[in-house]
């Protein structure tokens, strides 16, 4: 692997500004070689902000040549026409999750790297928590028994970060909060489990992105039926993290990425315990998960082998929510009726 891997940021907005770019100078593999934003004052002062001098340009094209990787993040609906033409110019991409605003784009995007054969790699962050990859085994392992349903849930009171203002346009986020919240744990899922065999969703769009939505999910070609719910929501306050019921009992998980495993044995109510791995991880514990993933895009770059969420396992996450969106049902409020019995409480 070389000393260094030159990088550019394609994108200089709030997760860059908060993740990547802190993530790629803290790496020991990596080189900020370049940062890409359309507005190049906004690229100029995220360089001056970090003390440091990379390449600054308007347009990707300009660094392509000085450039072995690029991370992509900018609005989804640009992920497909950014991607390709790295992928053209023999660059490898780690592409900011989802892997595009659609399945017909994520798909030019993977057969693109397969033309080129260079890696692309979605940035689904939450796959490199150390809690993650230890319940991934043990579901694996039939360690907690045999799993009837499963329900996650993450929602905030507001959230629509103002530096981020795609997120309001459903063509540009491709969808609302099922897209910029959920799609994380939706990819987990996929991890965890496969493909589900029947979906559905209720949720508020009105033509717009939605603002609450609830997912049901059915399996049942692992040799017994299981279900599963997600609830998701930028206007309410949800503890956010997961909860799966066992033949054995309860497993519950937090959203964070230093949560541990938990497990509630149902034969004894009163006790919980905490599920850690005894051996050593196969990373080092104290670094950032946005760090591990770039590592992880960084060795796929310099190696034989795959990264660990790579474009076919985004693309398979780009179906199931198209997949959502096309069987969903409007959840029927009236905000004057909710008014209404509020003022008379």
């Amino acid at each position: 692997m070389p000393n260094s891997f030159r990088l550019a940021l394609v994108g200089a907005g709030l997760i860059t500004q908060q993740s990547h770019l802190p993530a790629a100078l803290a790496s020991p593999l990596a080189e900020v070689a370049a940062i890409v934003d359309p507005v190049v004052e906004r690229a100029r002062q995220l360089a001056r902000a970090y003390g440091i001098a990379p390449r600054i340009a308007s347009r990707v094209e300009e660094v392509l040549d000085t450039v072995d990787g690029a991370v992509i993040a900018t609005p989804n609906d640009s992920h497909s026409a950014l991607a390709i033409t790295c992928l053209s110019a023999g660059v490898s991409t780690l592409i900011e999750k989802p892997l595009a605003s659609s399945f017909g784009q994520g798909a030019a995007i993977v057969e693109a790297a397969d033309k080129a054969a260079k890696v692309v790699a979605v940035g689904y962050a939450t796959r490199f928590r150390a809690s993650v990859r230890l319940l991934k085994q043990l579901l694996d392992d039939g360690y907690f028994g045999t799993v009837h349903r499963f329900v996650h849930q993450f929602g905030t009171a507001g959230g629509w970060a103002p530096m981020s203002g795609y997120n309001l346009d459903r063509a540009m986020a491709g969808g609302g909060v099922l897209v910029v919240t959920g799609t994380h744990f939706l990819d987990r899922m996929l991890h965890f489990w496969g493909y589900p065999d029947d979906v559905s969703l209720e949720d508020d769009s009105m033509g717009g992105p939605e603002a609450n939505c609830t997912a049901r999910f059915v399996y049942a070609h692992s040799g017994h039926a299981f279900e599963g719910i997600a609830r998701y929501s930028k206007t309410v306050q949800l503890p956010a993290g997961m909860v799966i019921e066992t033949d054995a009992g309860y497993v519950v998980l937090a959203d964070d990425d230093d949560a541990e495993i938990v497990f509630r044995p149902r034969a004894t109510p009163g006790i919980e315990q905490v599920i850690r791995a005894r051996t050593a991880a196969d990373y080092n514990p104290d670094v950032p998960v946005f760090q591990r993933q770039l590592d992880d895009f960084i060795a796929a770059c310099c190696g034989n082998q795959a990264p660990e969420v790579d474009g076919r396992q985004g693309l398979e996450s780009l179906r199931l929510i198209e997949q959502l969106y096309a069987s969903r049902r409007g959840v029927d409020v009236d905000p004057y009726a909710l008014i209404g019995e509020r003022s008379a409480h």
